[in-house]
C-alpha cells in the first residue's frame, strides 16, 4: 500500500486511534512544513487538477470556505438545522465549511455541471457526511458539459418547491448570461422557503470604473451585451459577465425575490467599505 493508501487509511479511523498511530510531534512544532495538514483535512481536500486554480497557494484554497460560512450565517441567518442548496459546487469546496456546522436535519445540497469535480466531491464528502449531497446537473457548456442536452435557460433544478432555507452560488452568476441567469433566478425562487435568503456572488457594473480601475486587468466589462449587461470578451461572452444593480433588481423583482442588499466587493479597487472579492447580492423571499 502507497503512501496515499496509509493516509486515507488513517483519514478514515475514529480520532482515537488516529492519534495513537500519528507520530508525536514537537512542543514546537518544528518537525512539520508551515503548511502542514493532518491526514484526516488533507482527505478533505481535492486533488490540484481539479482545483479552480491549480497553482493557487493553500491559503487561497481555505480562503472561500471560511469566508462563505461567515456569510452564510452572519447574512442569510443559516442555522445548524437549516437546509441549504449551492449552485455552482464544484468540487464542494464551499461545503467544507459546513461539514462540522451543519447537523440533522439540516442538509446540504451541490448542483454543478462539472461531473469529474462532483464525482471527486461524493467521494471524499458525501461518504463522510450523508447529509451533504452532490447532484449532477447535465446541462451543455462548451467547457465542462459540452454534450450536455439541456440548455441553461430552461434548465430545472431537480429538487421539489420550498425545499431550502438558503441558496448560494460563488462565481457562478459571473459567467451566466442573461436568460441564463433570469432562469436561475425563478428556479430559486421555486426551491427557496418563504423567509429564505439567496447569497449570490455578482460583478456590478456600478462599481466599474474603466480600465486600469480594477485589481485585476482579467476584471474588464469593455462590451455591451445589451442595456444593464456587458462581458470581457465578446467572443467567449461567459467567461465574464456583469451585470447592472438596476438589471439585477429587476431580474429579481420579475422572479418573485426581493433585493435586501448589495455588498461591494474588492475587484473593482474602489474606496470606503468592502467584502468579498466580488460583489455579494442578498436576495429573499417573502411569501
Amino acid at each position: 500500500m502507497g503512501l496515499r493508501g496509509i493516509v486515507r487509511r488513517i483519514a478514515q479511523l475514529p480520532g482515537r486511534v488516529r492519534a495513537r498511530l500519528q507520530p508525536p510531534a514537537s512542543p514546537e512544532g518544528s518537525d512539520l512544513p508551515k503548511a502542514w495538514l493532518a491526514p484526516e483535512e488533507d482527505a478533505l481536500v481535492p486533488p490540484r487538477r481539479l482545483w479552480i486554480g491549480p497553482h493557487d497557494s493553500i491559503h487561497h484554497y481555505y480562503r472561500w470556505i471560511w469566508e462563505y460560512l461567515a456569510y452564510l450565517t452572519l447574512l442569510c441567518g443559516l442555522r445548524r438545522e437549516s437546509s441549504v442548496l449551492e449552485l455552482g459546487c464544484g468540487h464542494g469546496r464551499t461545503a467544507r465549511g459546513l461539514l462540522e456546522y451543519l447537523r440533522s436535519p439540516g442538509r446540504y445540497c451541490g448542483l454543478d455541471l462539472d461531473r469529474a469535480r462532483l464525482e471527486d466531491a461524493r467521494v471524499r464528502i458525501e461518504r463522510r457526511y450523508p447529509n451533504f449531497q452532490f447532484f449532477w446537473a447535465d446541462v451543455h457548456n462548451a467547457h465542462y458539459n459540452p454534450q450536455g442536452p439541456t440548455r441553461a435557460e430552461t434548465y430545472t433544478f431537480p429538487f421539489p418547491d420550498v425545499s431550502f432555507d438558503v441558496i448560494y452560488a460563488a462565481s457562478l452568476f459571473t459567467h451566466l448570461l442573461p436568460a441564463e441567469t433570469r432562469q436561475y433566478f425563478r428556479e430559486s425562487r421555486r426551491v427557496l422557503r418563504p423567509g429564505g435568503r439567496c447569497l449570490f456572488s455578482v460583478f456590478v457594473l456600478d462599481h466599474y470604473r474603466g480600465h486600469g480601475t480594477t485589481v485585476s486587468p482579467i476584471y474588464e466589462f469593455r462590451h455591451d451585451l445589451e442595456p444593464g449587461v456587458a462581458v470581457r470578451d465578446p467572443e467567449h461572452p461567459d467567461a465574464l459577465v456583469g451585470y447592472s444593480l438596476e438589471w439585477l433588481g429587476a431580474c429579481a423583482a420579475q422572479a418573485g425575490l426581493r433585493l435586501e442588499r448589495l455588498l461591494p466587493g474588492l475587484w473593482s479597487a474602489g474606496p470606503g467599505f468592502a467584502v468579498n472579492e466580488q460583489d455579494l447580492l442578498l436576495l429573499s423571499r417573502d411569501a
